[in-house]
Formats: structure tokens, C-alpha cells, sequence
């Protein structure tokens, strides 16, 4: 997955808005945008501290990846899952019954 790509499904499954991440690693919202939506690629320093502040690896930033491990989550996935996360625990018992009942054959 590029760069961009990652660091907007990461952005998004955290909640984090984009500006409110520019500010927290010190650069202009345009800058982040440009790496988020036209492949432009940050400098290592800054590499290491975008993984710092989301508190992930540079190897998972970057997509260092064992081609054995299990595919990562598709974008559509991970805004399932974090509006899950949101959802109260009676809520989410229901939506696993209805999923466990939609998967049965």
C-alpha cells in the first residue's frame, strides 16, 4: 500500500483529524495533504515522527510487510470497524448477532 494511502486509512481508523495531525507533527495541513493525496513521499526524519505519533512502526508506516501475514484491512473495513468501536456494548452484541445470522447458509 503507498505511503499516502497507509497514513489515510491509519488517520481515519484513529479519528484523527487531518489538520489537527499537521499540527501535532509540525507541519502545514497543505504539506500533509500532499502526502496523503498526491504521493508526495516525507523525509525519514519525518517518517520516524508521523509513526511516533501514531504509535506505529516505521515498517508498518511504510508497509514492511511479511507477504505470509494476512492481508491488511481495506479502507472500508477499518470505518466499519472504528464505527463499531463507538457503537455501546448492547449495540455491538446486536450487530454481531445480525452479522452471525446474515454469515449462516
Amino acid at each position: 500500500m503507498e505511503f499516502g494511502k497507509k497514513l489515510r486509512m491509519i488517520l481515519e481508523f484513529e479519528g484523527i483529524q487531518q489538520k489537527e495531525f499537521a499540527n501535532i507533527i509540525n507541519v502545514h495541513p497543505s504539506t500533509l495533504s500532499g502526502y496523503i493525496n498526491e504521493g508526495k513521499q516525507p523525509d525519514f526524519e519525518l517518517v520516524k515522527t508521523i509513526a511516533t505519533a501514531l504509535g506505529v512502526s516505521t515498517d508498518y508506516l511504510l508497509d514492511y510487510t511479511n507477504v505470509s501475514q494476512e492481508p491488511p484491512l481495506s479502507t472500508q473495513e477499518l470505518v466499519i470497524l472504528t464505527k463499531f468501536r463507538k457503537l455501546s456494548k448492547e449495540k455491538q452484541d446486536l450487530l454481531i448477532s445480525l452479522i452471525e445470522m446474515l454469515s449462516e447458509k
